[in-house]
């Protein structure tokens, strides 16, 4: 069994609150350097989501050492004025899924990716749009 410590990307999607219209902000977690990287759209993010890991399941089989300097996603500080949600991808053998919200920050179990995703969006009022499959 691989008891190595997994580190996992996610995608947050953040709206300001006190907006007049919806903007939303989409943010990938790269656990290679340790950031958010915005990204244009939730299925760009999704793209970028897929290839960390990949990368990351590849390092996880592999044993790979510098998969130790992987870095988790940040606890969230809350601020009233943002509403955001996050999913992460757990990039095992058999992938999991997880999410969380500004309202509840602890990190939540998720039925598949496609659960992941429409909560995510659902939770910060985004309308997804149809992903092409």
């Amino acid at each position: 069994m691989n008891r190595q410590r997994l580190s996992r990307p996610s995608l947050k999607i953040t709206r300001r609150v006190d907006h007049m219209a919806a903007a939303f902000r989409f943010e990938v977690w790269n656990p290679f350097t340790g950031l958010y990287q915005p990204v244009e759209t939730v299925q760009q993010g999704l793209k970028r989501l897929g290839e960390l890991a990949g990368l990351i399941g590849q390092m996880w089989l592999q044993r790979h050492p510098k998969q130790n300097d992987l870095t988790d996603a940040p606890d969230e500080v809350a601020d009233d004025d943002v509403q955001w949600a996050e999913f992460r991808i757990n990039p095992t053998t058999y992938r999991s899924y997880d999410t969380r919200r500004h309202d509840r920050p602890a990190w939540m179990r998720a039925v598949g990716m496609t659960q992941a995703v429409e909560l995510t969006c659902a939770r910060v009022g985004y309308a997804l749009p149809a992903l092409a499959g």
